[in-house]
């Protein structure tokens, strides 16, 4: 007992005395003028291999045996700071340190400070900092957000709304109250392809938030960035590598409220071939009945499966810093729905051409979306001038969607409707199976070639796909008699299609940059180019299964797919003559020359960028009834000029002016033609032309502290040529929607407003965008000389896609002691254009709509946190009408999810 007590008293004895070498250096990190807090500051003993990143707060703490040794503080954007320092044993040494800004010269290639940009404060230092008009959304924001995707998180940006398809599985920004077609998409700074056979954007819910290290939203445009931005453009900068070692982890599990007052609906897969039976057999084969697969229009109700997330990060350096790798994946197992109301209505030339409902639809979508994205990262520093990196994501997205939908017929319809009660009932279910790829590769390198002159460049591959093997949808329908009996269900008819898309950029960049000094001065020049050469492709073939005659010779009673019986009506498909198959190209030549000056408080920045575009489109195979060879070809010049006057540390105030354009989605150039029902068709244009704008912006910026802001902004918006989807067919002709230059001039003007404010442990967060549209065009209106004739009138409206009002609150808690993070987050989203119609006075508006949210983290231990994010809790439903009559509504009900984080 008495060895064992020695022992004990020796062990603790000894311990103290290895406890009491050690010395302890702590302090705190701030910039020298603003005495900002720098959160992610990289503090080392240059000596030792110890190194710490600072806290929130800017704090660092660092033990390490008594000595000599150079401490060395980086963070980027900074001037690197050093100081020799000697600690005793036992000694406690506080060191606080102020940093400066960097001068405007070139000395070092650094990549020090990485992971700072992450946190709240590195986006209002880059707002403060950048060049040109800019709001950004960081990593730590997004951690701790309500969403898990760029599309959502991209919501809560001011003046940004997001267009949803019906069915819930598409998301595309609308920046400033223009739709998609006006805005650009990055990843990492560099146009990404589009996996969509007919447009050229992106649907951002299948971008994980997980992976990036911030979102840019930028609103005004230098000459060095691509012209084709009338809106905005939006860069997703993915993560790259830390200065020290992380690993990263989180998983999450949630469900999804509609399926728990509803069952999913689902069929199998396993029959779908991946291939039409044209595409198998070869171009003579005609297709039999047997080639076509039952199962999957089989539908079954089952039980929603819960919705999983899970992510893994890492990132290191080697080679004694020069190699820097970052690998983050994250995968989303998706199950979510849609209750929907769809009620198409006509013109009544005997009613003034009033729209009149023709039919009550009601639809219930169940998808299962597996989302994968795969971001890897890593950069090599040859020396302190050159440096080389790579970055490749890789985003992957599988959809299997049920659509049941029921269709009762109002007017018309097989047999007519005599009274309320009676007509056409059709079943009209579809089951469609997607798979989207989407990767982007980028090499560059940055190189110091003398004190004032860096070059960069870059080379990108980018390629998006989609395939959707044999959708198929089968039509079934019955009649309600005027005694209220039915006939049986009949067989109406099948359709199968295979569509394939393929879109290939391939892109080239090189810049030369110039900084010196006039009269003490910074001055800097810039000059570049790029090119780009894009290929598309989109393949297409359709079946039409016709029922065969019912036993007695009538129709064929419906008893479920396994009995069906039919005939194929196009056993050669329509892959030869199909509109919707093409071959586009399109060549972008670009060149640039901008300058930055910076006196004492105003920065002038401004510059020219002229871009060429070549492009072509072909019908794959040539159809003598249609225009081929769609060949354009045009040059803009883009003129900039952005100022920057800083009435002090914490304060700009920003105007800036730039050009800029909008292409012609690719396959509205096509002169295609597709009938579609309701005597409706769509139509392309093959002289469709490309907008323009002039784009005037103001705004008043104020940083109290390192992570808060106060933004008021003005925009005017002057578009020349604006696209949208014209409806023809006046005076009671077939409608037809055909994209157009609508009309010479559109104009667009607003007004945003940033705020976030913290009051100790509460904080507000709150932006509000006002945006007022204008544009002129033909409608049809009743002829008052002769009774049910229409002629063409021009009425004022807002433009496609325009919000006059959208704003987001969030009402925050953070407790750093205790590890407790809580936001409350609601949004508000005004009338909303949604679609034109051809009469006057009539037109299709989403009403407006309030949502809220709520998530919120604790912290357990030092590596773990708990988190947990709600959304939706108001089940806000997407209703649009036409004046009083609501043509649409869908419901997608709440989410919950909670999940566990990890991080070395």
């Amino acid at each position: 007992m008495v060895k064992k007590l020695y022992f004990f008293i020796l062990l603790i004895f000894s311990t103290t005395i290895v406890c009491a070498q050690n010395a302890t250096l702590r302090g705190q990190i701030t910039n020298t003028k603003t005495r900002e807090r720098l959160q992610g500051a990289t503090v080392r003993f240059d000596e030792e291999k110890h190194a710490v990143i600072t806290d929130e707060n800017g704090n660092y703490i660092l033990s390490v045996a008594a000595g000599e040794y150079k401490i060395k503080v980086k963070y980027v954007g900074y001037a690197e700071f050093e100081k020799k320092i000697k600690l005793s044993p036992g000694q406690t040494v506080v060191l606080n340190i102020t940093m400066e800004q960097k001068e405007e010269n070139l000395q070092a290639v650094s990549v020090f400070g990485r992971l700072d940009k992450e946190s709240e404060a590195a986006g209002r230092t880059a707002e403060k900092d950048a060049n040109n008009i800019t709001n950004v959304v960081t990593a730590k924001v997004m951690e701790r957000s309500p969403d898990i995707n760029a599309a959502n998180v991209l919501s809560r940006v001011s003046g940004v709304t997001i267009q949803r398809n019906t069915g819930g599985s598409e998301a595309y920004a609308m920046i400033r109250g223009l739709e998609p077609r006006y805005n650009n998409t990055l990843i990492n700074g560099v146009k990404v392809t589009s996996p969509d056979e007919k447009s050229r954007y992106v649907s951002l819910d299948v971008v994980p938030s997980d992976l990036l290290q911030k979102i840019e939203v930028s609103k005004s445009l230098l000459p060095e960035m691509e012209g084709d931005a009338i809106g905005g453009t939006i860069n997703m900068v993915f993560k790259d590598a830390p200065d020290t070692m992380l690993i990263k982890a989180n998983a999450q599990i949630g469900y999804s409220q509609i399926f728990l007052d509803r069952k999913f609906q689902s069929f199998s897969t396993a029959d779908i071939s991946s291939k039409s039976p044209l595409a198998i057999n070869g171009d003579d084969y005609k297709a039999q009945p047997g080639d076509f697969s039952r199962s999957n229009l089989d539908f079954k109700q089952k039980t929603a499966l819960p919705s999983a997330v899970a992510g893994l990060t890492y990132g290191n350096r080697y080679l004694d810093g020069k190699l820097g790798i970052m690998i983050a994946d994250n995968y989303q197992n998706q199950y979510f729905g849609t209750n929907s109301q769809f009620n198409p209505v006509v013109a009544n030339p005997q009613d003034d051409f009033k729209p009149g409902i023709t039919d009550f639809s009601n639809l219930t979508y169940s998808n299962h979306q597996i989302n994968n994205g795969l971001a890897v990262h890593a950069d090599y520093i040859i020396d302190k001038r050159n440096k080389i990196l790579f970055n490749n994501v890789f985003l992957y997205s599988y959809l299997a969607q049920a659509r049941l939908g029921i269709d009762t017929a109002i007017v018309g319809g097989n047999g007519g409707r005599n009274g309320p009660g009676t007509g056409t009932v059709t079943d009209d279910n579809r089951s469609l199976v997607q798979k989207e790829l989407l990767e982007n590769f980028k090499l560059e390198g940055k190189h110091i070639l003398s004190k004032h002159l860096l070059f960069d460049w870059a080379g990108v591959f980018s390629v998006s796909t989609k395939k959707m093997p044999d959708e198929a949808d089968i039509s079934i329908n019955h009649l309600i008699k005027t005694d209220f009996t039915s006939t049986p269900d009949y067989f109406d008819g099948i359709t199968h299609t295979w569509q394939h898309n393929n879109d290939k950029d391939e892109d080239g960049i090189a810049n030369l940059t110039y900084k010196g000094k006039i009269n003490d001065h910074t001055l800097e020049l810039k000059v570049g180019g790029l090119y780009r050469h894009k290929d598309r492709f989109n393949e297409q073939d359709q079946y039409q299964l016709k029922p065969l005659a019912g036993a007695d010779g009538g129709k064929q009673i419906y008893t479920g797919i396994e009995n069906a019986s039919w005939s194929v009506y196009n056993a050669k498909g329509t892959a030869d003559y199909d509109v919707n198959n093409y071959t586009a190209f399109e060549d972008i030549t670009a060149g640039y020359a901008e300058f930055k000056l910076s006196l004492n408080k105003l920065d002038i920045f401004g510059g020219v960028r002229e871009e060429n575009t070549s492009q072509g489109f072909d019908y794959a195979t040539f159809i003598p009834t249609a225009e081929n060879a769609v060949r354009k070809n045009y040059t803009d010049v883009l003129p900039s000029l952005q100022l920057n006057y800083k009435l002090n540390a914490k304060t700009n105030i920003r105007a800036s002016y730039f050009k800029s354009l909008s292409r012609p989605n690719y396959y509205e150039l096509v002169p295609y033609n597709i009938q579609g029902t309701n005597g409706t068709s769509e139509t392309g244009n093959p002289n469709l032309k490309h907008a323009t704008a002039d784009n005037f912006d103001l705004r008043y910026e104020l940083y109290p502290k390192d992570d808060e802001q106060l933004f008021i902004s003005g925009f005017y918006k002057k578009l020349y040529d604006p696209i949208e989807l014209e409806l023809t067919g006046f005076g009671g002709g077939d409608i037809t929607y055909k994209p157009t230059n609508i009309a010479p001039e559109a104009t667009i003007e607003g007004v945003e407003l940033v705020y976030t404010k913290y009051f100790g442990r509460i904080g507000v967060s709150a932006n509000y965008a006002y945006i007022y549209s204008n544009v002129t065009s033909l409608k049809d209106f009743p002829d008052t000389t002769q009774k049910n004739t229409a002629v063409g009138k021009l009425e004022s409206r807002p433009l496609q896609g325009q919000t006059k009002n959208s704003a987001n609150a969030s009402l925050m808690y953070r407790d750093g002691a205790h590890k407790v993070f809580v936001q409350l987050a609601y949004q508000y989203i005004g009338t909303t254009l949604s679609q034109v119609y051809n009469n006057y006075g009539y037109d299709y508006y989403h009403q407006p709509q309030s949502f809220l949210a709520l998530s919120g983290e604790k912290g357990v231990g030092k590596h773990f946190t708990l988190f947990g994010k709600f959304n939706n809790l108001l089940n806000t439903p997407t209703t649009t009408t036409i004046n009083n009559i609501t043509v649409g509504r869908d419901i997608y009900k709440a989410n919950y999810n909670i999940g566990l984080r990890y991080v070395n």
